[in-house]
């Protein structure tokens, strides 16, 4: 029997992908309001929040039966340490363009294991980013840029694309992942990791730690990392990567909107144009139909290439 790529109507994984970029979307509102703290101590601080708020999610549901072994929460709690790290590195914008490269490499990748991209899905990815690109680029302009931290955010964007894809490799497979301890676990190790980085090459506070900086990380580990870490976890194991990553391109729009309600930041209307792209190229990457099985690449066993 042959394994269905994607399901471009399964409503949990759409309404699950598309949580992930608006709770994603109020991190800077939050950082906002941690003036002063390192970002790695900010990140330890979140992800640490989040895998607190996941495990007692996974303690209080009834018990299920262990996802097997994957790699996979490797790939996310990377993401979070690599791009933190980039974005201190590198120009804000450059880093946001880089790390929305993470649909453009699914595609890659899916690529170089066989799967064939459709038409509309490629054309709307292209759009997606131009838009970007254009929603982006009218603000600030930084005119370096730092070659370390431009590595990093592509990295992230790597190790994005990867998550996506193992989750759905493992849902395809037979053996489904429980996304909220994958989420769990990526944010565990995330943590253990960055207290690793500060301990090795520091991340001096400039203020009083308080207790306002306290109820900021927990509100940004629970509403802006555990719960699109989990919705993520969610969307990548009944979406198909390509898709999964897209409507990560609309993170920077959410950013905006919440900015200006919240902070009366508004965006330029300059900005506009861009915006209104990227919202048409995630509408055609939805809407595109999953390619004939008949072309997908077989492998020696018999199996369409997963």
């Amino acid at each position: 029997m042959t394994t269905q790529e994607h399901s471009a109507y399964d409503r949990l994984g759409l309404v699950a992908a598309l949580v992930a970029p608006v709770a994603w979307g109020l991190t800077g509102i939050f950082i906002r309001l941690l003036h002063g703290l390192p970002p790695m101590t900010i990140v330890v601080g979140r992800l640490l929040a989040a895998s607190i708020a996941l495990g007692a999610v996974l303690a209080l549901r009834p018990r299920r039966q262990a996802s097997p072994w994957s790699w996979a929460p490797l790939a996310m709690s990377g993401y979070y340490v690599l791009a933190t790290e980039a974005f201190v590195r590198a120009p804000v914008v450059e880093v946001t363009l880089l790390v929305g490269m993470a649909p453009v490499l699914a595609l890659g990748i899916n690529r170089l294991r066989g799967i064939v991209v459709s038409g509309p899905q490629l054309l709307g990815v292209i759009l997606a980013v131009g838009g970007l690109v254009a929603f982006l680029l009218p603000g600030d302009k930084p005119a370096d840029t730092k070659l370390v931290g431009d590595l990093l955010a592509l990295g992230a964007a790597f190790v994005s694309a990867l998550y996506a894809i193992q989750l759905r490799r493992m849902q395809a497979s037979g053996t489904p992942p429980d996304p909220v301890r994958i989420a769990a676990i990526a944010c565990l190790i995330g943590a253990i990791l960055g207290a690793g980085l500060v301990a090795l090459f520091g991340s001096p506070t400039h203020r009083a730690f308080t207790t306002h900086d306290v109820g900021m990380l927990v509100l940004l580990g629970v509403l802006s990392t555990a719960l699109p870490t989990a919705a993520f976890s969610i969307a990548s194991a009944r979406l198909p990567s390509v898709l999964t990553t897209s409507f990560g391109l609309s993170t920077p729009l959410f950013t905006a909107l919440f900015a200006g309600i919240v902070l009366q930041e508004w965006p330029a209307l300059s900005t506009l144009p861009g915006a209104l792209l990227t919202l048409l190229g995630l509408a055609l990457v939805v809407r595109a139909r999953p390619p004939s099985s008949s072309n997908r690449r077989v492998v020696p066993s018999g199996r369409p290439a997963l």
